[in-house]
């Protein structure tokens, strides 16, 4: 038989794309979302893209992500245009299907996972990656995520920056010994001002590249999240035995349809009231 005739036999693969955007955080939800929707409809594999193909794709945004969900959550199927690609356009970070699915979820993040959340990040090699930080937090130590940039909104003037009077009351009310703080360096004077005002708790300062920190947030057992999505997940595929949630309410909460990210076990405890920081 003709090689080229078999190749043509052979079914074409379905798959879900699910558009980058963003960072480490926004692209390993997009992953999630783009293996949910692969479960939900039976589809053969989930891959990253920069295009945006509106005519050959079934286009799924952040409100149709949600919509789909909980309805899958309830025990239905909500009908799409199955016969294309799927293309995810959003960021998709809602905690009911990361409680709904732990499982699923967690079996994914494995070495031998070798799918792409970007161009360059594969799954297993985040499992595998060996941190160069030297220092461990024991069980008795409490590990604080900050991080500044582009949480604070210099055009609309709002912020996704946790005060640091509640964050230090978080703190305060958390038996420890050692303090460690990941944080993203100051680049600018307002990012120092902000950091400063935890000083005052003799932390230890940590920072290295994102997966030196990423792996050290995992590895804590004891974690205050921060806004950050790279944070939440590290508590979600980490080992810690306690997590701290400020909820961050910035997207419009568990009504909207962005980000709602709370409790994903019982070792979590939720902090609803935290205001937000910001410079001016």
């Amino acid at each position: 038989m003709d090689p080229l005739s078999e190749e043509q036999n052979v079914p074409k693969k379905r798959t879900v794309h699910f558009l980058v955007q963003g960072q480490f955080g926004n692209n390993f939800f997009q992953y999630l979302a783009g293996e949910i929707m692969k479960k939900i409809y039976g589809y053969d594999e989930v891959k990253p893209t920069f295009f945006i193909n509106l005519e050959f794709n079934t286009v799924i945004d952040d409100a149709a992500y949600k919509k789909i969900i909980l309805a899958y959550m309830s025990g239905c199927t909500l009908e799409i245009d199955t016969s294309k690609d799927i293309l995810l356009m959003g960021f998709f970070q809602r905690s009911e299907i990361l409680i709904y699915e732990r499982d699923f979820i967690k079996s994914l993040f494995c070495e031998e996972n070798m799918n792409n959340i970007s161009n360059r990040i594969k799954i297993g090699n985040i499992v595998k990656y060996k941190s160069k930080h030297t220092m461990v937090p024991t069980k008795n130590d409490l590990t604080l995520h900050l991080r500044c940039e582009f949480f604070w909104d210099h055009e609309t003037k709002r912020s996704q920056i946790f005060d640091p009077e509640g964050i230090k009351q978080i703190v305060a009310s958390i038996p420890h010994e050692k303090l460690y703080i990941v944080y993203v360096p100051a680049t600018v004077e307002w990012e120092k001002k902000y950091y400063e005002q935890f000083e005052s708790l003799n932390p230890i300062w940590i920072n290295g590249s994102l997966g030196d920190d990423f792996d050290f947030l995992m590895k804590s057992p004891k974690l205050i999240t921060s806004a950050s999505t790279m944070c939440y997940l590290a508590a979600y595929f980490g080992n810690a035995t306690e997590v701290h949630i400020p909820y961050n309410s910035y997207y419009g909460g568990e009504e909207g349809n962005g980000q709602h990210l709370t409790a994903f076990d019982d070792k979590c405890k939720m902090y609803y009231s935290i205001d937000y920081w910001s410079p001016v």
